[in-house]
């Protein structure tokens, strides 16, 4: 169907933007992966809920495929549509609620976390699980998982969302949770977009407290960065755990300002090469601690090239085995400006059913984060792929948000037993496959 006509139509039916025009349609033809060009028919700004139940009920009609898009940060062409429908999630920006006392936060789906954290930690509130990009959106995150430095407790974003609201590829406007249809909560969550299109979330919100101290611990052994990132994980000590590379350890804990942590407490038993430093700075400061980084890769032109990311959940006891044998094969020229990212977290924390990681006590995420100029950018994906390969067969899971080339084997093999439930659910809640397409191979 020609672009003009796809307007005219949904002009006819929607209180929101629809936007036709070439750059409009350029403008969002692409995503953070530099990979993947398609440019859709249309670009619709839904007003609310009521316009995309009309866009999905017109597309079944006409057969015309729908493409979900709010900042774009997935790197394979997953929220982008060839001369489909573009729904720019974006335009759902309100924080409708924040409920102190009840500890949530009503939002619609296109809210930034970055947006909904500058107004709740003010109140000494925080989500229980940021990303590390504040930058994208609740119902971006909650179709993907949502990862961050506090899941090892807390477990996904998807763990900690009370109610959704969606349009279902039938068209169907659905309110889901935990108590009310829950076959339906469960299928939005980690599916992204699949199955329906988020529109609103009401998430929960835990007490912070205004201060935040960090321990920047050196190893020069990844067995012994894994030990004490085990142990103080299974002792509770720390409120965040993260390292962006093999050697350093970041350990997190909130606090008052007049009752700093007890250091040697907290570090008690850990055996790192070197103690580097101790940072302190406010809870919000430390919530968005990436910008700064982003503000360099968009300076030395890192944003702007190839990111092919790469991230797999592995079971703890393959983990240091398979890191240290990619990273003896990964040239430190091959990661361009970006980096290597490690995530230890409890196996067991995520009740995400459609969340794919290996069922161990313990998890170690495992990411190459690259920047990839063009001329290289063939050779890295066949290494990519080849890195995603060898986590799958050593019991891994991948993170969908990245860089994903799967054809309908390793669909299969990612979800496992679930797979069939998958395809049930796709053919009950998006009969005709309109939402999203392309991204899981379903297969005849």
């Amino acid at each position: 169907m020609m672009s003009a006509s796809l307007a005219r139509d949904l002009r006819a039916l929607l209180s929101g933007q629809v936007l036709d025009d070439e750059a409009a349609r350029l403008d969002r033809s692409g995503d953070f992966g530099r990979m993947t060009r398609r440019i859709p028919g249309v670009v619709v700004r839904p007003a609310g809920t009521g316009d995309v139940a009309k866009v999905i009920r017109y597309a079944r009609q006409s057969s015309v495929p729908v493409a979900t898009r709010a900042e774009a940060h997935t790197q394979s062409g997953q929220a982008l549509t060839d001369g489909g429908i573009l729904l720019d999630m974006t335009s759902l920006d309100r924080i409708q609620s924040i409920d102190a006392s009840g500890s949530w936060a009503d939002c619609e789906a296109g809210v930034k976390w970055d947006t909904l954290v500058r107004q709740t930690i003010p109140q000494g509130l925080v989500p229980p699980v940021l990303t590390n990009n504040l930058g994208v959106t609740l119902g971006g995150t909650l179709s993907v998982a949502g990862l961050g430095v506090a899941s090892f407790r807390h477990g996904a974003q998807g763990d900690n969302v009370l109610e959704i609201e969606a349009v279902m590829g039938t068209g169907d406007v659905v309110v889901c949770s935990e108590d009310a249809n829950r076959p339906v909560f469960d299928a939005l969550r980690s599916t992204f977009g699949q199955f329906g299109v988020i529109t609103r979330a009401r998430v929960t919100l835990r007490r912070c407290r205004p201060r935040t101290r960090t321990y920047f611990l050196l190893y020069d052994d990844l067995g012994a960065l894994m030990r004490d990132a085990r142990l103080v994980i299974e002792h509770d000590r720390i409120d965040y755990i993260e390292s962006t590379c093999v050697p350093p350890l970041h350990l997190t804990v909130e606090h008052g300002p007049e009752s700093p942590p007890a250091d040697a407490e907290t570090l008690q038993g850990l055996a790192p090469y070197r103690k580097v430093h101790i940072e302190d700075q406010d809870t919000l400061e430390f919530a968005a601690r990436m910008e700064p980084l982003f503000a360099i890769w968009k300076r030395t032109g890192n944003w702007a090239l190839a990111h092919p990311w790469t991230e797999t959940i592995l079971p703890w006891g393959a983990a240091e085995p398979f890191i240290t044998q990619v990273l003896a094969g990964l040239p430190p020229t091959a990661l361009g400006g970006g980096h290597v990212l490690l995530w230890p977290c409890r196996g067991t924390v995520s009740r995400v059913p459609l969340f794919m990681h290996p069922e161990t006590p313990l998890v170690m995420g495992f990411g190459i984060l690259p920047g990839v100029p063009p001329d290289l950018l063939q050779q890295a994906r066949r290494r990519l792929n080849m890195m995603s390969d060898m986590s799958m067969a050593a019991g891994a899971r991948r993170y969908l948000s990245g860089f994903i080339e799967f054809d309908r084997a390793r669909w299969k093999q990612h979800f496992g037993p679930r797979w069939d439930e998958i395809g049930r659910l796709k053919k009950t809640h998006d009969p005709d496959g309109i939402l999203n397409p392309g991204f899981i191979d379903y297969g005849p």
